[in-house]
């Protein structure tokens, strides 16, 4: 059988668009997707919190837990998108088809290391230090979230190839749905409606899996069903082909490890600040998630720069591809600034939002304030990361959230958080924010630094993209 990975020139298609109006073509679907998202997440904190601090605090635990599981895992996936973006870029359409069958091959190994993952119950809620109530129902959102990683996984394919070829609305639309879907049917599952078991916290995890499945039906009956992508589908059934799959290792495992690195930063967090009681884990539960709402704007205007850079290289525009990359810096800067303060300045209402409970209240107003002084610097990072992934560039970055994230922010906050008693400490959930605030803010310096550096290199001596 002749190899579809053979090395082919690229061809001179004309340069994309890389105007700010082609930018926030993209990026604002993108974002509207990913604010869904996190408005999923929002909702479950709001009423596991509604219900008591021992149900957020599960929440707080299993959703940790199952986050960094199943987003270390997808980001092995989301190597297609630097790869389908080049493809689209030299109008190489037929190959696209071919990819994406190779894809979905490597999300059936995913699938299988996911779910075993989160079924290890025990493990997660030994570093979670939990018990009782707490322990029960994060055993219940894990075993449910690990019914639903299938589902989640074939989604994440089909999302990476709808934004690599300008069609992230497909995304913003079924989010949109799902987002509109997650709180009756965490009202099913939590309150124990139509005679059902009510699981409190731990419903949250059932329902994940049905929102996982029920979006992986939809994308794939528009895949099947749209004329637009007949031109991208594959032409017959592929087997797994190891050359191509090595493409997709090559990029994915350190796309992966990078997103390994920056949640876990988070998520390993939330499961250590566990140890420190209800209060301390429910107060970094609410500032993670408005932290995270807010950060989807850089993270959308990231993944929407890697696909137009990847798309520019694909057309042999490396000048075009960097004219964007800075494009993107400043809207994001810019965007990200005007953020931090209003973050700031709206901290305590926004914290109102989650609980009533003083305590958790006044501890999350002062966590709040390091995600306010990080949150330029970690909108830089972003730009730069998605950036070099438009290059296909990973494995830099990736070692970088690995030194940075985990000996910095995770060494750090262990340090600051239990002990430090030489520094003053131990500071708890605050040495824990301290240390992962100046751990983003280093990413983001050295990222940026090393973005421009290829981008440049990219036009001194421009290497052709497969």
């Amino acid at each position: 059988m002749k190899s579809h990975t053979s090395s082919v020139e690229p061809i001179h298609a004309g340069p994309p668009d890389i105007s700010l109006r082609a930018l926030g073509r993209l990026a604002t679907p993108i974002f509207v997707a990913n604010l869904a998202v996190i408005g999923s997440a929002t909702i479950d904190t709001m009423m596991a919190g509604r219900l008591g601090s021992e149900h957020l605090a599960a929440v707080a635990v299993g959703n940790a837990s199952a986050v960094m599981i199943l987003l270390s895992l997808v980001g092995i996936l989301q190597g297609l998108s630097p790869i389908v973006g080049n493809l689209f870029g030299a109008r190489r359409y037929e190959r696209i088809g071919f990819e994406l069958v190779q894809s979905f091959w490597l999300s059936i190994l995913v699938t299988i290391i996911g779910a075993g993952l989160m079924l290890w119950t025990d493990l997660w809620i030994s570093m979670g230090n939990v018990s009782g109530n707490v322990a029960e129902m994060t055993t219940v959102y894990l075993i449910g979230a690990a019914l639903g990683v299938g589902g989640a996984v074939g989604s994440r394919v089909f999302i990476a190839l709808n934004a690599a070829i300008n069609r992230p609305k497909v995304t913003m639309w079924v989010s949109l749905l799902m987002l509109a879907l997650k709180a009756p049917i965490n009202a099913v599952f939590m309150y124990g409606l139509f005679g059902l078991p009510a699981l409190g916290g731990g419903g949250c995890g059932i329902s994940l899996a049905f929102m996982g499945w029920i979006g992986f039906a939809i994308y794939f009956y528009i895949w099947k069903k749209d004329k637009i992508y007949d031109k991208f589908r594959p032409k017959r059934f592929y087997w797994p082909e190891w050359s191509s799959l090595k493409e997709h290792l090559h990029l994915g495992i350190p796309i992966g490890l990078s997103s390994f690195f920056e949640v876990s930063s988070f998520t390993l967090m939330a499961i250590f600040i566990a140890r420190l009681g209800t209060v301390s884990v429910a107060a970094h539960q609410i500032v993670a998630n408005i932290t995270a709402t807010f950060y989807m704007i850089p993270l959308s205007i990231g993944i929407a720069v890697s696909v137009m850079v990847s798309q520019c290289m694909g057309a042999n525009y490396p000048t075009h591809a960097q004219t964007i990359m800075y494009r993107a810096y400043k809207t994001a800067v810019l965007l990200a600034s005007a953020c931090a303060l209003l973050l700031f300045f709206s901290r305590q209402w926004l914290v109102s939002l989650y609980t009533a409970d003083e305590a958790v209240a006044s501890l999350a107003c002062t966590l709040l304030i390091f995600g306010v002084l990080y949150h330029v610097t970690d909108a830089a990072q972003s730009v730069a990361n998605f950036s070099m992934r438009g290059y296909r560039v990973t494995v830099l970055p990736m070692i970088i959230f690995g030194v940075l994230l985990w000996g910095v922010g995770l060494g750090g906050g262990l340090y600051f958080g239990f002990s430090g008693e030489a520094f003053g400490g131990p500071y708890g959930a605050i040495g824990f924010w301290g240390s992962t605030g100046s751990a983003l803010t280093l990413a983001g310096i050295i990222l940026t630094i090393m973005s421009v550096r290829i981008a440049n290199r990219r036009i001194a001596s421009p290497s052709p993209m497969r």
